[in-house]
């Protein structure tokens, strides 16, 4: 995972448990609203809770198995690693990220896609084929930021 990934999902976490705490609060005041058995908001709230609190304990468990890639290695494409490539006479920047950080539409490719993977450990002036159900498209590696 890319340092602005762990951060990025870091944060999401802290909002997710501000908003479980914010939400709990509600909870209280609808809870004193007066018998549970039709009170609705009060189980709407509840549901919310618990599914607050599953996307706190998966963040939980992603961010414990996290390994932050330092890549500063610009020889040579790894995790993390900024590319200009040329595809088909087209020139374009691609980010190789963890998963869970993809984001094709602007870039960014997990280091197990097919396009991910085909990059790790290649320089600058190499010349990549991938196969895709089009047919094989090369990557021309042109430069490492």
């Amino acid at each position: 995972m890319t340092k602005a990934g762990y951060e990025k999902l870091t944060k999401k976490l802290e909002e997710l448990r501000a908003r479980k705490v914010e939400l709990v609060k509600e909870m209280e005041l609808a809870r004193q609203e007066g018998d549970l058995a039709e009170n609705s908001a009060y189980h709407q709230l509840r549901e919310t809770v618990t599914i607050v609190t599953q996307q706190i304990e998966q963040l939980d468990s992603k961010l414990d198995g996290a390994v932050v890639a330092k890549n500063n290695n610009k020889n040579k494409i790894g995790v993390g690693s900024c590319v200009v490539v040329a595809v088909n006479g087209e020139k374009r920047e691609l980010q190789v990220v963890g998963d869970g950080e993809t984001d094709p539409l602007n870039g960014k490719v997990s280091h197990q896609s097919p396009i991910g993977s085909a990059l790790m450990g290649k320089k600058v002036g190499n010349v990549v084929s991938i196969e895709t159900p089009g047919g094989v498209v090369k990557y021309n590696v042109l430069e490492i930021k």
